[in-house]
């Protein structure tokens, strides 16, 4: 086959087009490994991301890569080599990114940050708000943390944290070789500018917002207690109608809270493990089994705390008779699995009072007692999972549609609730009397929501109130019933919880903001 001069003219501009589009794309680095060390011809940069986003589906989530461009003198031209995107690493933590690469020397500014979510790409334009910064050659450029604060709809601001000891601990912990390379050496970070410090003054407000609970727990005696990101804890002591919310003294994201010796117990990523004696005004950081992402510190009836503990993809229990000692006995590990149907689903925690454990989104329930882990499992994806009172385990689960199971053995038999697919929160009293918001009359279509009871296990279910949601009646994230006086408590978007003690026919705010 002969080509034509035109035909032939125009797959030689297709081919040089294509040649420069290529030499244009950006250079991606790998992220530092723990072994790696400068070579002398770049320089390291390692930056931290926090997306303080409302939800797990948040498209801040995503965000995978951070793209850099070099600032360009009189007369350059910018090639490939000057654009560079540094991809995140995840091995402690959940949402906290930290994105490192060795990149070559030169003024830098951050383009943009991007993720993605099956065939859809997300963009958040940073566009240099930070200012720029320098890459020497055989030295360390830590940058800080950045926190992207998703607002209404699209928007959303950035605010920053300076590198401070938690960034150079997390920067010691996963470059160990790099970190003893260049001790001693200059390191440095943007040049200072208004706009970075009004940024900076922004961090305040990310913190303040932080409102998405991890791990909600409360005590025979009516005490609540929850963590989130950015080191808040959420906090109502026994017998007070205040909600209040403390600062552990950290951006880590807090996993975990639970009463121990009079005191609050707070564990999260990066082996953050913190101690409160005096009501979550001052916190001692307590030595940690291992410095990965801590789901579960669980003090047990025996004055022992139990750790389920995290690194990359694998999980570690562990067992200490004196915390204070700092001394931990590692119980026996296991490999995370997740869910196909709930892929964004982190995994769960459940405490009885000699065991805990962690669940994962497919139904795996890992228990321990101090002294060995048991691995059981429901055999559905799981979104949800608590303890009664009694020790009866609940589990909302997704299969072919969303149900209840109900466990009385600690996980080795389930029973079906078949409760209706529409349930988009649930509480339950006791094994007989639960609350629901939910469809009042299921079709195939849900119709109109509200809160519906059982009273034999969910045999039967009766429309008693209305769904507590402020702005709507789907804006409901979690219902508890208060094992103090039996009122029923929602959680709800923007950091509101409203009480109803008659059954859903009234809401009271009892929290908001």
């Amino acid at each position: 086959m002969r080509l034509s001069a035109p035909l032939f003219q125009r797959l030689l501009r297709y081919l040089f087009l294509l040649a420069a589009c290529v030499a244009l794309v950006a250079c991606t680095t790998a992220p530092i490994a723990a072994n790696q060390t400068l070579t002398g011809h770049e320089g390291a940069v390692v930056v931290k991301l926090i997306t303080n986003s409302v939800g797990e589906n948040d498209p801040a989530e995503t965000l995978s890569a951070l793209h850099l461009e070099r600032v360009l003198g009189p007369g350059e031209k910018q090639t490939g080599r000057d654009l560079v995107t540094l991809v995140r690493t995840r091995q402690s933590t959940y949402t906290t990114a930290v994105f490192s690469g060795m990149v070559i020397p030169g003024r830098y500014v951050i383009k943009n940050a991007m993720g993605g979510l099956g065939n859809t790409t997300y963009t958040f334009p940073i566009d240099a708000k930070f200012g720029s910064f320098d890459v020497v050659q055989g030295e360390v450029t830590l940058l800080g943390t950045l926190l992207v604060q998703p607002r209404m709809g699209t928007r959303f601001f950035v605010a920053y944290v300076p590198p401070e000891e938690e960034l150079r601990k997390t920067f010691e912990t996963l470059y160990p070789a790099l970190a003893d390379q260049t001790r001693g050496r200059a390191t440095h970070g943007f040049v200072p500018t208004l706009d970075l410090e009004r940024r900076a003054a922004l961090s305040s407000e990310s913190k303040r917002r932080a409102s998405l609970w991890n791990g909600l727990e409360q005590t025979a005696d009516g005490e609540f207690m929850a963590g989130a990101k950015l080191g808040k804890v959420l906090w109502k002591k026994a017998g007070a109608t205040r909600w209040r919310e403390l600062d552990v003294g950290s951006w880590r994201e807090v996993l975990s809270v639970r009463p121990y010796r009079g005191g609050l117990l707070a564990a999260g990523e990066e082996g953050l493990l913190r101690l409160s004696m005096d009501e979550g005004l001052s916190w001692r950081q307590m030595v940690p089994p291992e410095d990965g992402l801590i789901q579960l510190a669980q003090p047990m009836s025996d004055g022992s705390v139990v750790v389920f503990s995290r690194r990359d993809r694998l999980w570690s229990a562990y067992v200490s008779q004196d915390l204070d000692a700092g001394k931990w006995r590692k119980v026996g590990e296991f490999a995370e699995t997740q869910s196909i149907n709930v892929p964004w689903k982190r995994t769960m925690v459940v405490s009885l009072p000699n065991a805990a454990g962690v669940m994962m989104p497919n139904g795996d329930l890992h228990m321990s007692d101090g002294k060995s882990i048991t691995r059981v499992s429901n055999g559905q994806s799981t979104i949800d999972v608590s303890a009664l009172p009694d020790g009866t385990l609940v589990s909302q689960t997704m299969l072919i549609t969303k149900t209840t199971l109900l466990s009385t053995d600690a996980g080795k038999t389930w029973s079906d609730l078949n409760t209706s697919r529409f349930v988009l929160a649930i509480a339950f009293k006791d094994t007989k009397t639960a609350y629901a918001v939910s469809a009042i009359a299921p079709n195939v279509m849900p119709g109109p929501l509200g809160l519906m009871t059982t009273r034999d296990g969910g045999k039967s279910w009766s429309h008693t109130g209305v769904s507590p949601g402020l702005t709507g009646p789907y804006a409901v994230r979690q219902m508890m019933v208060d094992r103090s006086d039996g009122s029923l408590l929602a959680f709800l978007p923007d950091n509101a919880i409203v009480r109803s003690s008659d059954e859903g026919k009234s809401w009271r705010i009892v929290k908001d903001d």
